[in-house]
């Protein structure tokens, strides 16, 4: 499979599963709660994302990217094989490392969550223990992702994790049926995550024909791998610190109430990010080519085409719930959660434009300029947070929201800036063919369903599905008869033509 085939086939699956991880999130929770109970449900989540801290990527999946995909670019199979070696001991190490943390902590479970009962702790103690031991076995086979990503096996990365999700909730419903409780559920999904990471593991071992060189070890590459890794590191850190840090400082500064309406309009937005960052990382290689070779023009085209893709997606979910989020919410959750709708508009607002620059991205991380970013990143962290301080007291949840949206706007402008004089990526040009073509004519449609939406009564499922589905007929056949160019409705076309 071409390059470019393999990025398209990567696409589509990977916006088939994140759209089957919503669904799966929408019904399924809601039926596995009511089986396994609210108490051990709380347990399951906790043990699930308190894990989760201890083993983030830091980075380095990302820094495993860029080093192979600029060695591939150069031809250089030694220095792959050597890079390989060095950062499989590099992740033994973390592992390692994590492994003795994951142990001490397991002593102090009781005095962290003072607030479960004796029998609650027992349980964790097993949850705890059985996701430790998982997740330990598992990290050491994270470079495999950003390895297969360098080498574009994209399809086969999206259909193993496709099958990962679908799979654990497959196994854990089947699991809650026959009568199994909780220690399942946990146990599953370490299988599951284990199992599929073996699977990358072969894959890319029978594909690639690496014979990887456990035994090389450089101090010098050592240190620019974690310097790298580092930067990346400190990026997720910040961008993850700036929203899941407001919660508690709706807990200093207002009440419950405001915590609960913001933390939902967290959910939703997270589930917004997952569908808009569907195909990252797809063109990290491809840019990295272009990138050696100096052809800032052939980035831009490329920037404008990936953009364009990402916007006629981003703008859609946008604008849907600009049209139907407040009666959503109404049927879905109730209805003092009505200020969830304006936090989720200031959340997301700023992703129809964050999210279409995903190639200056992944330029970013080619030429090693990830340090600026990072500092970037810090600073509108740093702006959100401080907003949220100043508008959280009189304001409570949409407060917040709107430091977010302000601090976003303002990394935008810096990030555009950035892009353009440092990378010299034609970010006017990147402009004016991707948002100013294409957001006037969806925000004048969206703004007649508004009206058309005042004299018609979607407080109904089935209302509001229609009517959701009117509009969507409605954009598609705007942006393929107005908005769509010769590419992009080639594209479309060929799609069909091999569907049949």
């Amino acid at each position: 499979m071409s390059n470019s085939s393999s990025i398209k086939a990567g696409a589509v699956i990977s916006y088939i599963s994140v759209f089957l991880a919503m669904a799966l999130t929408f019904f399924y929770t809601p039926w596995m709660i009511k089986e396994i109970g609210v108490s051990d449900y709380g347990l399951y989540s906790l043990v699930i994302t308190f894990i989760a801290y201890f083993v983030m990527d830091f980075g380095m999946s990302g820094t495993v990217t860029r080093f192979l995909a600029k060695y591939r670019a150069e031809g250089n199979e030694q220095k792959i094989e050597n890079l390989m070696g060095l950062i499989f001991k590099v992740y033994l190490s973390i592992d390692f490392v994590i492994f003795l943390v994951l142990l001490v902590v397991f002593f102090f479970l009781a005095g962290i969550f003072q607030g479960l009962t004796t029998e609650e702790i027992d349980k964790l103690k097993v949850l705890y223990a059985i996701a430790a031991l998982s997740s330990v076995l598992t990290f050491v086979f994270k470079p495999m992702h950003g390895a297969m990503m360098a080498y574009e096996y994209f399809v086969e990365i999206k259909v193993i994790g496709m099958i990962h999700k679908v799979g654990t909730v497959l196994l854990i419903v089947i699991a809650l049926l026959l009568g199994m409780g909780v220690y399942a559920l946990v146990l599953i999904n370490g299988m599951m995550a284990l199992g599929t990471s073996f699977i990358l593991y072969y894959i890319f071992k029978r594909k690639s024909k690496l014979k990887i060189n456990f035994h090389y070890f450089d101090k010098i590459e050592m240190k620019a791998l974690l310097g790298f890794s580092m930067w990346i590191f400190l990026i997720t850190i910040a961008q993850r610190f700036r929203l899941t840090f407001m919660p508690s400082l709706l807990g200093i500064f207002s009440h419950s109430t405001q915590i609960s309406i913001f933390s939902l309009g967290m959910s939703i937005e997270g589930m917004v990010y997952v569908l808009s960052t569907a195909i990252n990382g797809l063109f990290l290689p491809k840019v990295t080519r272009l990138s050696q070779n100096g052809d800032s023009k052939a980035i831009t085209d490329l920037m404008i085409r990936v953009g364009r893709i990402q916007f006629y997606i981003i703008s859609l979910v946008f604008f849907g719930f600009f049209i139907l989020g407040q009666d959503f919410l109404r049927l879905w959750v109730e209805k003092s959660f009505d200020d969830t709708y304006y936090v989720v508009l200031l959340l997301i607002g700023t992703n129809m434009v964050s999210l279409t620059m995903h190639v200056a991205s992944d330029l970013v991380m080619a030429e090693n300029k990830v340090r600026y970013t990072a500092t970037l990143t810090f600073i509108a962290s740093s702006l959100a947070l401080l907003g949220s301080v100043l508008f959280a007291p009189s304001m409570g949840a949409i407060g917040c929201a709107l430091s977010f949206f302000i601090a976003m706007s303002i990394n935008i402008v810096q990030l555009s800036l950035f892009y353009k004089k440092k990378l010299k990526v034609e970010i006017g040009r990147f402009f004016r063919n991707c948002h100013f073509q294409l957001l006037p004519a969806m925000f004048i449609l969206s703004v007649i369903f508004y009206i058309i939406k005042m004299f018609v009564s979607t407080n109904t499922w089935v209302t509001l599905i229609l009517f959701g589905g009117v509009f969507v007929i409605a954009v598609t056949l705007m942006d393929y008869f107005i908005l769509f160019n010769k590419e992009e409705k080639s594209l479309i076309r060929t799609f069909i033509h091999r569907k049949k």
